[in-house]
């Protein structure tokens, strides 16, 4: 046979393993994609999260074993569910209580109306001073600063919520900055931070809203160690308790908080004869999650004992103190639909790629990346033999144009084409196969966010063991971890875009002849 003819022949073959795949990626369509997220992202599964009413977690990793069944995917664990045992730690409000003594260690005021943050998984008392320290704040550029002239160190610090700036312009609270407050009394020692509402606060309900995540606890996989524990026990309480707290000082909140407002300067100072103790009691139980695996089985003798991961987490946030449901329609409703799309138009392939694909719809992801860390660590096929981890998480929203700057401490919305690639950069050969890719599908992707977010999503627990990652993402919006987060805000022709691409890169990867070439190994 000629050297010509040989060419035709390999151009031939090349030609309809693209035609098959084309073929086998035109199964994701949008209105599948729209069909799944409407039930996934419906009210009727209370926003997909542990301890709500309703137990809509359960019920969205029925459907998702429901639909592996259906498309006849093995299993890739006993009846698909990989079950995980988890400690719960929840906060006992009815025990919890705050007390406040005088010089000789008499109570004269004792409260329930508190809850906290931070802190280790066991229940704790702390007691010490209290020093009031106005908003808790200070200002590089103005040098106002709070705690300049009091020792915080081994003490209770009360604060108000806000900053001087904000009160005088009347804006809303933000986390954000309590947390650089709590930030700051650790460095300076401090046992707690007792944080209310100031006097001004438009936003009389911020600390209700605080409390649902407060108190809604926190797991971690059974017999896991601790993670670092913030030394510095964020307490919110309310104007009543800071009140009780200066009274022996003849001064009220709203009285120091015109103070500070009037002068531009800090009013802080250490409360005599007055001892705080706090005893945080929480609660610990075993529950169990589920992380729903499915393969589609290579077609190679040898090769299908390498595999291609998708994964995607399933939870979301729940229900939220008013009742509003956050329904998580691109958080993660979109990686999560999007793998069962990817996972039909591998199965409808009536000769299968020559690796396996292993489909991971993945648990307890807002909680910790704790579904991700089980699989990492119980594998269907070990570690060694995963190319590649791709994760999609929030893949379905656009902005009418791509941004002009890209910042991980802001909102980065891509716009119609663009697309976000988390990526350790750990194979030259992967990065280039996805350039290609987004090149076919008119896709522009962005790595601008890999240093921000590499640690935030599932993907870190195959990173942190040496696998290759793509963690595709559309970026942060406005909706983000919000109730607004629905399904009508989705735009499903980029999801579909994404979605294709997801599988033609995977499509590439399980078909070559040879592995693929890692040339930076996570140390």
């Amino acid at each position: 046979m000629n050297t010509k003819l040989l060419f035709t022949l390999f151009c031939v073959a090349v030609s309809i393993v693209a035609v098959a795949q084309k073929k086998e990626m035109q199964t994701i369509t949008e209105n599948d994609l729209k069909a799944h997220l409407e039930f996934i992202a419906s009210d009727n599964l209370h926003g997909r999260d542990f301890f709500t009413e309703v137990p809509g977690l359960n019920i969205a990793a029925d459907y998702l074993k429901a639909q592996c069944e259906k498309m006849g995917l093995k299993p890739g664990v006993d009846g698909y569910f990989q079950t995980i045992e988890m400690e719960a730690v929840t906060p006992d409000p009815e025990r919890t209580v705050l007390r406040l003594k005088d010089e000789n260690g008499k109570i004269n005021f004792e409260t329930k109306d508190i809850f906290a943050m931070g802190g280790p998984a066991h229940s704790d008392t702390i007691s010490g001073e209290v020093v009031f320290a106005g908003y808790g704040w200070y200002n590089d550029e103005t040098k106002y600063n709070d705690t300049k002239d009091i020792d915080v160190k081994g003490k209770i610090v009360l604060v108000m919520t806000r900053t001087l700036e904000q009160a005088k312009t009347g804006a809303d609270p933000e986390m954000e900055t309590e947390m650089k407050k709590l930030s700051r009394a650790m460095m300076g020692g401090a046992k707690a931070l007792v944080l209310v509402n100031d006097p001004m606060n438009p936003n009389t309900e911020y600390i209700e809203s605080v409390r649902k995540y407060a108190t809604g606890g926190s797991l971690k996989l059974k017999d896991a160690k601790d993670g670092f524990v913030i030394p510095v026990r964020l307490i919110f309480g309310s104007e009543k308790l800071a009140n009780k707290m200066l009274e022996s000082t003849g001064k009220t909140l709203a009285g120091l908080q015109n103070e500070i407002n009037e002068t531009e300067a800090p009013k802080s100072f250490a409360i005599k004869n007055l001892t705080t103790q706090v005893e945080l009691v929480k609660s610990r139980q075993i529950i169990e999650g589920k992380n729903i695996i499915a393969v589609v089985e290579g077609s190679d003798p040898e090769l299908k004992n390498e595999c291609v991961v998708f994964s995607a987490h399933y939870d979301h946030l729940g229900i939220d103190g008013e009742g509003e449901v956050f329904n998580g329609a691109d958080d993660n409703g979109t990686g999560t639909v999007a793998l069962l799309e990817i996972a039909e138009a591998f199965q409808s392939m009536k000769k299968k790629p020559k690796r396996s694909i292993v489909f991971a719809w993945v648990t307890g992801e807002e909680k910790g990346l704790l579904g991700s860390d089980y699989y990492s660590q119980n594998p269907v096929f070990p570690m060694k033999n995963t190319l590649v981890d791709i994760n999609l998480d929030m893949v379905g929203r656009s902005a009418e144009k791509e941004p002009e700057l890209v910042d991980s401490e802001t909102k980065s919305l891509a716009g119609p084409n663009g697309m976000y690639i988390i990526s350790g950069r750990q194979s030259t050969e992967l990065l280039n196969i996805s350039d290609e890719v987004c090149e076919e599908l008119g896709l522009v992707p962005s790595d601008e966010l890999t240093k921000a977010f590499l640690t935030r999503s599932d993907y870190y627990h195959f990173y942190k063991n040496g696998v290759p990652i793509l963690g595709l993402s559309t970026g942060l919006h406005d909706d983000y971890h919000k109730t607004t987060d629905e399904l009508e805000k989705i735009d499903f022709h980029k999801m579909k875009r994404v979605t294709q691409y997801a599988f033609s890169v995977a499509y590439e990867l399980a078909n070559q002849k040879k592995r693929l070439v890692v040339d930076k190994p996570v140390k």
